[in-house]
């Protein structure tokens, strides 16, 4: 393909991915976790570490802190109001600009304290619209934020900033093209190459001591990782079997000399438990991070391991005391007793299933649909062992006592399943029966629930309401099935019933929790409400009748617990929890406010004395700022002293410029 044809095709896919891009979701301020945060995913983890290089750089060169943050949307706030409370809450000072940038809404601010800017807002403003803009019209985010640092490095080096920050995207997204045409052919030339060295990594991970934690530390993770899913299977059936022979024991022995080794299959248990325990942590939806996964697939194999060295511990003297070539002739004696009486059962299994089957589905019997023909498998393997051991026993030769043993357990076995297997038959009939019995009471249960959630639904607000009405609707289909089917397959039917009725009642219990907790949560966002509005309003009443002498922190304070409050009727509606949060940060920073507002009183007030000894009868009117006299221009103080603004200019048609006689710099807009 000619190069302008493939530019025109990224150029076209590009555009389509901007026209079925989702609408873009606004974002509240918010603290700033660190120097660079892409909430809104703009960033590959090249471009995230190549802004933080840049983010360095600056601050090495002129210890200057940039803090660059992309949302989807800032509305219904400005860019700049959103930056600028972004600033208030993340604590930044004087040494901090910021660039935010709202991608979904096409708005930005980039505001630059005095310090940070060398004391010139022109210098700040060619970056802002030469450097910056161009940048993110062009979507080109990572080049925006470098720009913004480098822009910031050339002030401090008397510079006005390089245009390194405006690449043009069409050229970006062709060479990430020919980039991952290339890593897709490196990877498929690898990946033979890959399963090879994992395979012998495995074969190798399994010649080490899996009990030893230090030696498994040089196994690759993803060997470790096949070896614990392989090593707890192998364990597992381990701990079976072991079980199984010493219910044999314990007929042949009693409780009392199998007692050691019953205590090694319980302790091998217990032990695998916990290996499986820690499997089921590594195969949930919540990913570890590396070294914390590599601790738990050696606690896994460890675990393991130590289970299986419970039995081994056990298994010698185990089977000296069964000593089956010893005992073999009692043993094939009490085998054909049993095989006799498991026989017996197999008939009444069988018109037992044939009777099940025309009550109920196919379904209903999957699990024990062919229980009566494999036991009968199983009789037939064990009479021949049985056979074969007695003419073993009758003439014992030197090599042939392992296929003694072997015949004797092989009949041992056999008969466990086939007895088991009939068993299973047995429980079936009743369990389905049972079902059949009690569905008429899971259907009247299930949809009292259903009647629960349809007033909890009317009356509306609660927290989980989508939740309850899914499980609302899973619980009526539930029940038109069973209505319709659950006598074919009770079983099935009444699963699926009381999983939607348990469902269903932990969502009710829940949505009446989480009303109980809303109307505790909604009292006490009345409360913080209220000392909120009182403090505000006092200290914003007692700066007002004492105005003559307040300074600008005090004034700084009402203003932030002002916003604050406006932000904590904002959310009540849609989340009483930040609600909260925000009306207590407007009473104490109303509280700041009054307790800096009192010192400027009170530093006024002895500024006053000083210089009208015995005459003191106009001292309120002049801290109050009724009295602007020569008292005021002479310089009665104010305490406090300094002050601050942000310097707005915008891109994008809003009006930039001073804002009161600020002295800070910077803008925003749309791009």
């Amino acid at each position: 393909m000619r190069p302008a044809r493939l530019l025109s095709l990224l150029a076209a896919i590009l555009t389509a991915a901007v026209l079925v891009a989702p609408s873009a979701a606004a974002e509240s301020p918010f603290r700033l976790p660190d120097y660079v945060t892409d909430n809104a995913g703009v960033l590959s983890d090249r471009q995230l570490a190549d802004v933080q290089r840049s983010v360095d750089q600056l601050y090495s060169e002129r210890r200057v802190r940039l803090w660059v943050v992309f949302v989807d949307s800032f509305a219904p706030q400005g860019a700049v109001g959103w930056a600028q409370q972004t600033r208030t809450i993340s604590d930044l000072g004087n040494e901090d600009a910021i660039l935010a940038v709202a991608t979904g809404q096409r708005s930005y601010a980039f505001l630059v304290p005095p310090a940070a800017s060398g004391g010139t807002s022109t210098k700040v403003d060619d970056i802002r619209r030469n450097q910056i803009e161009p940048a993110l019209r062009e979507e080109n985010w990572a080049g925006a934020a470098n720009a913004a640092a480098s822009g910031l490095a050339a002030i401090g080096k008397g510079g006005s900033g390089g245009g390194g920050g405006t690449l043009s995207l069409v050229p970006l997204a062709l060479a990430a093209g020919i980039g991952l045409m290339v890593i897709g052919a490196l990877m498929l030339w690898n990946k033979r190459r890959r399963r090879k060295r994992h395979e012998a990594a495995v074969v190798a991970a399994k010649r080490i001591d899996p009990t030893d934690p230090t030696a498994l530390a040089s196994v690759p993770i993803d060997a470790l990782d096949e070896l614990s899913r392989s090593v707890v299977v192998d364990v597992d059936n381990a701990v079976r079997t072991s079980a199984n022979e010493l219910v044999l024991a314990v007929e042949e022995f009693g409780e009392f000399q199998t007692t050691p080794f019953a205590a090694a299959v319980d302790n091998a248990r217990e032990t695998l438990k916990q290996a499986f325990n820690v499997r089921q942590k590594l195969d949930d939806n919540v990913p570890e991070p590396l070294s914390e996964r590599r601790d738990l697939l050696t606690r896994v194999v460890v675990s393991a391991a130590k289970a299986n060295r419970e039995l081994a511990a056990q298994n010698e003297a185990f089977h000296q005391m069964r000593d089956l070539v010893i005992n073999s002739p009692e043993r094939l004696n009490a085998l054909t007793r049993q095989l006799v009486a498991v026989t017996a059962r197999v008939d009444p299994s069988e018109q037992t299933l044939a009777q099940l089957h025309t009550e109920f589905a196919e379904s209903a019997l999957q699990s024990v649909g062919r229980n009566v023909n494999a036991a009968r498998e199983r009789l037939a393997f064990a009479d021949r062992a049985i056979t074969r051991g007695r003419a073993l026993a009758a003439k014992p030769v030197a090599g042939e006592v392992g296929e003694l043993v072997d015949c004797v357990r092989g009949a041992e076995a056999a008969l466990q399943q086939a007895n088991t297997m009939l068993d299973a038959v047995d429980s079936a009939a009743s369990d389905i029966r049972r079902a059949v019995t009690a569905l008429p009471a899971a259907i009247e249960d299930i949809q009292q629930g259903i009647a629960s959630a349809d007033g909890q639904l009317a009356r509306g607000g609660a927290v989980k309401a989508n939740e309850l009405a899914t499980a609302r609707i899973a619980a009526i289909d539930a029940v038109t099935e069973a209505q319709a089917n659950g006598t074919a397959d009770p079983l099935g039917t009444f699963t699926r019933l009381t999983q939607a009725d348990a469902d269903l009642d932990r969502l009710l219990a829940e949505v009446t929790e989480e009303r109980e907790a809303a109307a505790r949560l909604q009292r006490s966002y009345e409360q913080a409400l209220f000392t909120a509005q009182s403090r505000v309003r006092s200290v914003s009443e007692y700066i007002d009748t004492r105005r003559g002498s307040i300074g600008p922190e005090a004034r700084t304070r009402l203003n932030e617990a002002t916003r604050q409050l406006e932000a904590a009727q904002a959310k009540s509606k849609g989340d009483v929890g930040a609600a909260i949060a925000h009306a207590n940060g407007a009473s104490l920073l109303a509280a700041q406010a009054q307790q800096l507002a009192n010192e400027d009183v009170r530093a006024a007030q002895r500024q006053y004395q000083s210089h009208h000894r015995g005459n003191q009868s106009d001292m309120g009117a002049v801290i109050g700022g009724i009295i602007l006299g020569n008292i005021l221009s002479g310089g009665l103080g104010r305490g406090g002293g300094g002050g601050g603004g942000w310097t707005s200019t915008t891109y994008g048609g809003s009006q930039g410029g001073s804002s009161g006689g600020g002295d800070m710099f910077g803008g925003g807009g749309r791009f």
